[in-house]
């Protein structure tokens, strides 16, 4: 898609299970990460990070200027509901309706700098090495 261009547009994008039900933990995030990563070769998407508490998700992902951040949320929540499904179908019964994932997301551009960083670390430290230390950790992200 880019083969004459040069860009470095990355986004943080967060966006819930539906109704909050805890259900990403063992294999199911292993599996997650590793479908975003298939979208991302696919889609030519550079996922650099992907992080889940049991009921969100966090992906730290560059894209083509063409490629909208709506464009990108939908094809990484869509593409992935379906595999999750296909793959862990007893997670329908904690989502009555047939959508893993709320309606909406969260979506930040990210620059270069010590802020791309940060937001990589927060990302790749989803789920695990807060909780470990007992600290009820939140990234501010919007003033």
């Amino acid at each position: 898609m880019g083969n004459h261009c040069k860009y470095q547009i990355r986004y943080h994008i967060v966006w819930k299970v539906k109704y909050s039900r805890e259900i990403l933990h063992g294999g199911r995030v292993k599996y997650l990460k590793k479908i975003l990563e298939e979208i991302g070769e696919r889609y030519e998407y550079e996922i650099e990070a992907v992080g889940t508490d049991e009921n969100h998700m966090h992906v730290f992902v560059g894209a083509h200027p063409q490629i909208s951040p709506a464009q990108l949320a939908q094809r990484l929540k869509s593409i992935s509901a379906r595999e999750m499904f296909r793959e862990y179908p007893d997670i329908r019964r904690y989502l009555w309706g047939g959508a893993m994932w709320a309606i909406g997301y969260y979506v930040r551009t990210v620059s270069d700098g010590p802020l791309d960083k940060v937001i990589k670390r927060y990302v790749d430290e989803q789920g695990k090495a807060m909780k470990s230390k007992g600290a009820n950790y939140q990234l501010r992200l919007v003033p």
